[in-house]
């Protein structure tokens, strides 16, 4: 049998308490007498834990007791009368505060949570032998302190967006270009990127100007133009500033545009949409940490999105009815190329849309109909890849001729430029929408020769568009890098895979090509600069390899007779935006042990690489590029090659 023993605020045991006897008028009335009770005379003795006797409590007074006896003693120096017996309230108050008090017991679990986390003070706590935790509860505060909470949190809350706003409007809002440097990236941007994608409407005003929005729509502006090669000239931040290289401008207006969206200091969701969606498409992480940054920003323009119902539909006759489905078939086009770029989960699903996507398709411009159209096989191809739906055999999708896609769009009248620009987009669907066996680095001879074929075509087309048709003059949008690292990929798999040796030289001169035409883009997407770090590793291993494997064999003095014609001759015969690339080390003098090579086509260069090289990471990284699944990981691959 347990038994409880009262104790004192030092642990040592309470004595029993003494009964008082009752008075003479209750004796005689046989009734519980209360007119002894020192408690219902208010006693101050008396009030506190119910564990504490009167008796021990008049030995040892609380120091609340105490203070308010022996201070205004010490004042006058004058012995303090008794205090009165409290009022009827008072008492009812001082009962409440009784019955808020509560015992744990040792067995509780609440009692060792306390114990634990040191819930209860020092004086509430038992020592060793106790049985038990007094705890009890916060009085609540008196009525007349309630208003002053809220309203000291809101002062607290708007010092903060006082001193953000203040950090805004002085170090990231004034971050833009200039007006007459913005006059030119604004023409670029108008001319050569809205057509293709038009998220901000034509002019871009807001309703004040220098407006945070207004700014804001400048600095997204100025950063999608910036990878366009007319505008190094015109990369900078303040009037009189100094011209920044193309990453510094991009990094800059990256940050601002992101911390002010960030500060909630744009409130309208159409205005966020649009540059959420706008920052999402053209900004480049700057390091491993940022990388899922325009994923993050494609989501919450999604997110957006649904909060204002734009995937729901609006009437006919509603007069901003074509804006709204703009917007949507721009978010709806971004969500697709996210997905491809980046391995991600599309957000918007037709299922839970209301627009046709069809009909808004022929409602567009013809160059964003053009896009969209091709936006549409893309979407195709992403549901081919999907996860458990990898097919028994080779699937080639059916795709439909370009010209024929650009007469249907009634795009005739597009700048060639822009128009090329949308066929890189559509080459890099036609490498997509052939999905091979499970096995990614099988030899190409496993494929169907309609799927390898097309891969090639298509892998051919792009690096003739960027390299030598239309070099610098394209509409420079993140799917042009992206069709340059399929176009390499493609290259890889015939270099590494190919049995014949005229086909493994070939596919290293078009691996070689687009390294070079990546590098020359490295300054513009940070997807560039991963693959070029890669790829040069590799040819430079390759020549080593390869120059090796000659001197082993008794051939050095066969690459000595090779004749190889003056830099100045082979730069004659280079394309001009080529000519300033340094190609990788030892590749000039690696390019005749090749020529030994051929003679062994049985001999597996990439067999030969030196053990510490990681070559199965380069397979899974360059081959990976043809599988949505593993393209997500590419940032990592920045980390382990750069």
């Amino acid at each position: 049998m347990v038994r409880f023993v009262e104790s004192d605020t030092t642990g040592l045991p309470l004595k029993r308490k003494q009964v008082a006897h009752a008075c003479e008028k209750c004796r005689r009335r046989k009734k519980r007498c209360v007119h002894t009770d020192p408690k219902a005379h208010g006693d101050p003795a008396s009030v506190g834990s119910p564990s504490k006797s009167s008796g021990t409590e008049k030995s040892q007074p609380s120091p609340s007791n105490r203070s308010s006896k022996s201070t205004p003693s010490l004042a006058t120096g004058d012995p303090q009368p008794a205090s009165p017996a409290p009022q009827e309230g008072e008492a009812d108050k001082q009962g409440e505060a009784r019955s808020s008090t509560t015992l744990y017991d040792g067995l509780n679990p609440e009692a060792i949570i306390m114990d634990v986390t040191s819930l209860c003070s020092r004086q509430e706590v038992p020592p060793a032998s106790g049985v038990g935790i007094w705890q009890t509860s916060i009085p609540p505060r008196p009525s007349s302190q309630i208003p002053s909470i809220p309203s000291g949190q809101s002062s607290s809350r708007r010092a903060v967006q006082d001193m953000l706003r203040s950090y805004l409007w002085n170090h990231c809002l004034p971050c833009r270009a200039p007006s007459t440097e913005y006059a030119v990236l604004r023409r670029i941007y108008f001319e050569k990127i809205h057509p293709l994608f038009p998220i901000f409407e034509d002019p871009s005003v807001c309703a004040v100007p220098d407006e945070p929005t207004d700014i804001l729509v400048q600095q997204v502006i100025s950063l999608a133009a910036a990878a366009d090669p007319e505008a190094v000239q015109h990369l900078r931040v303040s009037p009189n500033g100094p011209l920044l290289s193309r990453q510094e401008f991009c990094a800059c207006l990256s940050n601002c545009v992101l911390t002010t969206l960030d500060a909630g200091i744009v409130t309208d969701r159409i205005w966020l949409t649009r540059l959420s969606a706008a920052l999402s498409l053209y900004t480049q992480p700057t390091s491993v940490e940022e990388a899922d940054t325009p994923t993050l920003l494609n989501s919450r323009a999604v997110h957006q999105m649904h909060t204002l119902g734009l995937q729901m539909g609006i009437d006919v006759g509603h007069q901003k009815k074509d804006t709204v489905r703009t917007l949507f078939c721009c978010l709806w086009a971004l969500d697709r190329l996210t997905s491809a770029f980046y391995g991600r989960a599309c957000l918007i699903h037709e299922r839970d849309v209301a627009w046709n996507i069809d009909e808004c398709i022929r409602a567009q411009a013809p160059p964003f109909r053009l896009l969209l159209m091709i936006i549409n096989l893309l979407d195709q191809v992403i549901g081919a890849h999907r996860p458990g739906t990898r097919p028994p055999k080779p699937v080639l999708i059916e795709l439909p001729i370009f010209e024929q896609m650009v007469l249907d769009a009634e795009a005739l009248r597009m700048p060639s430029p822009c128009l090329a620009s949308l066929e890189i987009l559509y080459q890099s669907v036609a490498i997509l929408s052939t999905q091979s066996l499970g096995d990614v680095t099988a030899s190409p001879l496993a494929d169907a020769a309609a799927t390898n074929s097309r891969k090639s075509l298509a892998a051919d087309r792009i690096t003739s568009i960027i390299g030598e048709e239309f070099a610098g003059q394209l509409s420079y949008m993140p799917f042009i890098p992206y069709g340059a690292t399929l176009s390499l990929s493609v290259s890889y798999r015939n270099m590494r895979h190919s049995k014949v040796p005229m086909f493994r030289n070939r596919g290293k001169q078009a691996f070689r090509k687009n390294t070079l035409l990546l590098k020359s883009m490295n300054d513009m997407f940070w997807k560039s600069k991963t693959m070029v770090s890669m790829a040069e590793q590799v040819l430079n291993e390759m020549d080593r390899t390869a120059a090796s494997l000659a001197q082993e064999n008794g051939r050095a003095d066969t690459s000595k007779k090779a004749v190889s014609s003056p830099p100045s001759e082979r730069a004659q015969f280079q394309p001009e935006q080529f000519r300033g690339v340094v190609p990788a080390e030892g590749a000039t003098e690696a390019g005749s042990d090749w020529l030994f090579l051929d003679a062994i086509p049985d001999l597996d260069l990439f067999g030969h690489f030196d053990p510490t090289f990681d070559l199965g990471a380069v397979d899974a990284a360059l081959e990976g590029n043809f599988d949505f699944g593993t393209s997500m990981s590419w940032f990592d691959w920045q980390q382990q090659w750069g």
